[in-house]
């Protein structure tokens, strides 16, 4: 019986574009599978800005120096792809979607056309038609996920934040439940380790 890792993710999260190229990596290396688990960080009705000021501009004359995601990027040998996406957005029905595709026997593909959907082609997956389109072209019953989404039938799946994920131990997306511990924003070495001290590798 395969070994399932649940993991808590958001589309439209940078590290989460991350984290699926992390997880498809340990599914080859370990055979392991993974529970995707929505986490909205945007959910209604919480702003998209929290008015807070605009960090101060740092010197003129000060070295640029990359941020923790730009590492992270640099240790997973990966770019984020060159075009204009819309953010922030509501993640709520590419979220239900796959709790739909995850009902139908198969969340993977939808999982991955979402993605690169998103992060690849720039579209806005906040849109409800635009999901529909993107499940239909997965060989899902549009109509029938239509329907999903409009009596929100897979609203109580998906967790939102801030309130509802830190109750549940998530501050960050992605994070994985390995053994009895959490990764959160992690790079493939300390996932790959934890999973092969899982599993007596």
């Amino acid at each position: 019986m395969s070994v399932v890792i649940p993991v808590a993710h958001d589309i439209v999260c940078p590290w989460c574009y991350v984290g699926i190229a992390q997880v498809r990596r340990l599914e080859k290396e370990f055979g392991v599978s993974f529970d995707w688990i929505g986490y909205e960080l945007y959910p209604e009705p919480m702003p998209f800005d929290d008015g807070s000021p605009p960090p101060p501009l740092p010197p003129a004359n000060k070295p640029k120096t990359p941020s923790r995601f730009q590492l992270m990027l640099a240790a997973e040998g990966m770019e984020l792809p060159k075009v204009s996406r819309p953010y922030p957005i509501r993640s709520h029905d590419a979220l239900a979607s796959l709790e739909f595709a995850k009902a139908q026997g198969d969340i993977n593909p939808l999982l991955d056309r979402l993605y690169a959907a998103y992060w690849s082609e720039g579209q806005d997956i906040g849109q409800r038609d635009v999901v529909l389109n993107l499940a239909a072209e997965c060989g899902l019953d549009r109509a029938a996920l239509a329907e999903a989404l409009e009596d929100r039938r897979f609203a109580h799946l998906i967790v939102p934040f801030d309130d509802g994920a830190h109750e549940k131990g998530v501050w960050n997306v992605p994070t994985f439940w390995i053994g009895e511990e959490r990764y959160a924003e992690q790079p493939y070495r300390v996932l790959a380790k934890a999973l092969r001290e899982h599993l007596g590798a």
